[in-house]
């Protein structure tokens, strides 16, 4: 295999995880709750620190409206 098929193959790889990304969003409104957390558990397991960490604040935020919200 040359750097190209290489190329190609990633591309592939690429288009087909976006695919499945965007019908798990058109999915969401139609999952129960256990179904929405098993994916994502999936997603948190291949999220590297700082990524927890913009997760973490981006619940915080939830969790901070949610009392202004009360």
């Amino acid at each position: 295999m040359n750097g190209n098929d290489m190329e190609a193959i990633d591309k592939k790889i690429n288009e087909v995880a976006n695919d499945n990304l965007d019908a798990l969003a058109d999915s969401l409104n139609h999952m129960d709750i256990d179904s929405i957390r098993s994916e994502i558990d999936k997603m948190l397991d291949n999220c590297d620190l700082d990524e927890h960490i913009k997760i973490a604040k981006i619940l915080i935020t939830l969790s901070r409206k949610s009392f202004i919200d009360e």
